[in-house]
């Protein structure tokens, strides 16, 4: 079986091939299009190797699965969620002129060159479909901060405490960051709410986030997701920092 199904994204009509044979795929994938794979009963799975997007039944090619595939193939930023005032998206290489350096800089020296940017965005994204994201304000296309989430990175202790939580949902961290211009004016709050949510519903996940302990407005934002303190590390130092996670549902 090969198919082929049209959308149309910005303005443009785009097509992909969805086929169970793999030698039409990987003709197809050589000839530059993009292409989404079908299981096909009672095949081998490993001989769908080397394309990117593979579903159980054609009926699961949607209009947004193929966005997304098209999208993927012609390295466009896919649009994670809006809000009333921001757009939610992958970054891209061209954003990279448009993020300071501000207090928080060593920790987003990726973004602010394009080399690493572009490095950053062909390989996280399409092999994870999440990490940090754009906050983009819709009225002018303004780049405001950035917020997103990612693998977590936590000590030793920290991993336990997850882990004794028990539920087999994984954990992804949570990060935020609005930039001084913009700030105090309920972007990072209106964002992270977003985020949860599509972390939730789409990414099947629940959140945790690791924070400074003198950082009241991080842990503000965090408690209002109502994610609590599951545990504090340094508590006679003013490095410490506070674990915060969501609760089992």
């Amino acid at each position: 079986m090969v198919t082929e199904r049209s959308i149309c994204l910005d303005g443009k009509i785009c097509t992909a091939v969805i086929s169970d044979e793999p030698g039409a795929l990987l003709a197809a994938k050589a000839a530059g299009r993009a292409v989404v794979g079908v299981e096909r009963e009672g095949a081998d799975i490993w001989g769908l190797r080397g394309i990117p997007y593979v579903i159980p039944d054609i009926a699961d090619a949607t209009d947004e699965l193929l966005e997304l595939v098209i999208r993927r193939h012609l390295g466009l930023p896919w649009n994670i969620c809006r809000t009333s005032r921001l757009l939610i998206r992958e970054l891209t290489a061209d954003d990279a002129g448009y993020i300071p350096e501000e207090e928080y800089g060593p920790q987003e020296a990726i973004f602010r060159s394009r080399e690493t940017l572009e490095l950053y965005c062909r390989n996280q994204y399409p092999f994870y479909e999440y990490g940090t994201w754009a906050l983009v304000r819709r009225k002018d296309q303004v780049l405001v901060g950035l917020a997103g989430v990612s693998n977590p990175r936590l000590a030793g202790e920290m991993e336990e405490c997850l882990d004794s939580m028990g539920q087999s949902v994984p954990w992804l961290e949570l990060g935020y960051h609005i930039f001084m211009p913009y700030r105090q004016r309920g972007y990072c709050g209106e964002a992270v709410s977003a985020i949860a949510g599509y972390s939730r519903e789409v990414l099947g996940v629940r959140l945790c986030a690791l924070i400074h302990r003198e950082n009241q407005a991080s842990r503000k934002v965090a408690e209002s997701l109502g994610m609590t303190c599951l545990m504090e590390t340094d508590t006679l130092s003013s490095e410490g920092q506070l674990l915060y996670g969501e609760s089992p549902v």
